[in-house]
């Protein structure tokens, strides 16, 4: 057990330069790498929240812009709207393609359309982001008029689509469409969508519905202008309503869903719906970018619902350009560093270490047993005096073993003696005592017998060996059981049952009649019914275990407590001495535990089980092919 603990200890014990190691790696790479660690992320948070900072008020600058671009275009709506019959004007516009042959043939009259178109298109050139318009008369009359090839959606559709009730509700005030939220609405061009009622003038009636589509240029001259003075791959997006991107500062994504573009469904990320602004880092398209979301809230006065929302795109390499370079030293600072320590362990720290490793080796070696261990003295250093000193220690360890063991031997060999002597007397004294009572009773037979078998107890126990066989012993302890059934006649019956191959076996002498004695002087007092001694054997492993159970009085729990734990050496002593004659009345169950501790070792020795009213059960155990020879050859070199 002991050398099965040895080695789960040795398994799980690092060594000792992987523990310097590993505490190089704990208290200064681990350190410097975690400090560098800390830093970068807390200057990539900062760095983070600043430019958050800054794009808020880069965004709220456009969206400032936006609004000035809508305001003016509904000015010159406006402008047309306040005019009287200007839309009307329209009807008679001047188209070169149309005049007839005959009209060209007129000079003057040609010459007075030319100049009226002329100044009709000088009127709509004031906003010249303007593309169409087109307004839908109450007589079901439409008027168009195009800046390039444009479609017109039919009167039927319009007062179809679900904006038309909004346009009727808001009675002259403008609502706007964005590119790609109705295609319908915008076009086939995908312009920005302005549609509103056209009053009359004096007296506020509807004439009709009049639609105005922008082409808005000066989007991409806003945009142009803060990504040029940021100086980053930034993009700018405007999101409508139904989460489309309507316009996009680098003509690519039009159209595209944004929920498509970025994470705008985890709790992480973007939510389109809030009227916060908001900054996360996400991917976009794939790349990690910072995506900072602004609401376009005063586009709504102006016509603009269902919230329109400005979004900045920053790629995060452009951002992190400073701590990838932070990232990079510390990288370099720590495989420098564990190079180095690689180098320090080599050089010096492993000599050390070997040397401490061969001493333990040899201190392992010598905790086996192994006296003749030596470490090499090598250099001129402090490992030599100490290979000096551990040589030295173990040849004193040596010699002082020696001594020991044989002051061990002469102490087991007295101790043994001095066992044997206290046994032998009390064997006598009970026979004795007997044969004694049997001839005051002038029983002569009897009293032959017991001579008998008193001679054959005291020829086994005269004998110079310390060990018999269990045949022999089992003849003792026979011959003891009938003296005492010539004692106390009708006291008790006994049963011996040992398996024949065990009879060769060898056992420490004088081991199982104490045990007996024991049941037949302390376990039938008192009893008033027969008593049972019943003595087995059988192999367990390498051992031999002998059981002697009675059926009589038993020991109470204190009593065996007191036997476990308090030191008491015999069953005399938890039974205290005889009332009568102030004597014990046996050597019992601690003599017999004592000599085979010191003769068989701590593998060996006795069990003891007790119920009060029961009885009692004793477990020997002693080893098979105990080597009496042996046993007997350490004796007598001892003695």
């Amino acid at each position: 057990m002991r050398a099965t603990r040895r080695e789960r200890t040795e398994t799980s014990r690092m060594s000792l330069s992987k523990r310097i190691f590993a505490a190089f790696i704990a208290f200064i790479i681990v350190p410097l790498f975690v400090l560098g660690s800390v830093s970068y992320f807390m200057f990539q948070h900062i760095n983070q929240e600043k430019y958050a900072e800054q794009t808020e008020t880069t965004l709220k600058a456009i969206g400032r812009n936006i609004s000035n671009m809508i305001r003016e275009a509904n000015s010159f709506s406006d402008f047309w709207v306040t005019t009287k019959d200007s839309v009307e004007s329209l009807q008679g516009a001047y188209d070169p393609n149309a005049v007839s042959e005959e009209a060209k043939k007129q000079n003057q009259e040609y010459e007075s359309l030319r100049e009226q178109e002329l100044l009709r298109r000088r009127v709509l050139l004031t906003s010249p982001d303007l593309k169409s318009v087109t307004l839908y008369r109450n007589d079901d009359r439409v008027i168009k008029v195009n800046y390039f090839p444009d479609t017109t959606i039919p009167l039927e559709e319009l007062e179809a689509n679900p904006i038309f009730p909004e346009v009727l509700r808001k009675n002259g005030s403008p609502v706007w469409v964005a590119p790609f939220e109705d295609k319908r609405l915008t076009g086939a061009n995908n312009l920005f969508t302005q549609i509103r009622v056209l009053l009359d003038v004096d007296t506020l009636q509807k004439k009709g519905i009049l639609v105005i589509r922008y082409q808005m240029r000066e989007l991409n001259r806003i945009f142009s202008f803060y990504s040029n003075e940021s100086k980053l791959d930034r993009r700018y997006l405007i999101v409508g309503k139904n989460g489309t991107v309507i316009f996009d500062s680098k003509s690519e994504l039009q159209g595209a869903g944004f929920a498509d573009l970025a994470d705008t469904a985890t709790p992480k990320g973007l939510n389109l719906k809030t009227t916060e602004y908001q900054s996360k880092t996400l991917a976009f398209q794939g790349v990690k970018s910072l995506v900072s979301v602004a609401d376009l809230q005063d586009l709504e006065r102006l016509g603009v619902g269902g919230g329109w929302k400005l979004v900045s795109v920053t790629p995060w390499q452009y951002l992190s350009g400073d701590m990838q370079i932070v990232l990079r030293w510390m990288i370099f600072i720590t495989v420098a560093s564990l190079a180095c320590a690689v180098v320090f362990n080599l050089l010096f720290v492993r000599r050390t270490i070997s040397f401490i490793i061969r001493v333990v080796k040899a201190m392992r070696r010598v905790e086996r047993g192994d006296l003749t261990t030596q470490v090499p003295v090598i250099g001129n250093d402090e490992t030599t005096s100490l290979s000096k000193g551990f040589n030295s220690l173990v040849h004193r360890v040596s010699e002082l073993l020696e001594d020991v063991k044989q002051e061990q031997r002469r102490k087991r060999r007295a101790e043994m003696m001095l066992l044997q002597a206290q046994i032998k007397p009390h064997f006598l004294f009970n026979a004795l005592e007997s044969i004694n009572i049997l001839a005051i009773q002038n029983e002569g037979r009897k009293v032959s017998k017991m001579v008998q078998m008193l001679a054959k107890i005291l020829r086994i126990s005269i004998q110079q060996r310390e060990e018999i066989r269990i045949e022999q012993e089992l003849e003792h302890l026979q011959s003891y059981l009938e003296i005492q059934k010539y004692r106390f006649d009708d006291l008790f019956e006994y049963e011996i049952d040992v398996p024949r191959e065990l009879l060769r076996e060898r056992i420490l002498k004088l081991t199982l009649q104490p045990l007996v004695e024991n049941s037949i002087q302390h376990g039938f007092e008192g009893i008033a019914y027969m008593g049972r001694i019943r003595v087995t054997a059988k192999e367990e492993g390498s051992h031999i275990a002998f059981f002697v159970e009675d059926n009589g009085i038993g020991i109470p729990e204190e009593t065996l407590a007191r036997f476990a734990f308090q030191g008491v050496t015999s069953l005399e002593e938890m039974y205290a001495e005889s009332p009568e004659t102030g004597e014990r009345r046996g050597l019992g169950v601690g003599n017999v535990a004592d000599r085979l501790r010191i003769h068989y070792g701590p593998s060996c020795g006795l069990i003891l089980c007790s119920y009060p009213g029961y009885g009692t059960v004793i477990k020997l155990v002693v080893p098979k092919s105990a080597g009496g020879e042996a046993h007997e050859g350490q004796s007598s070199s001892g003695g």
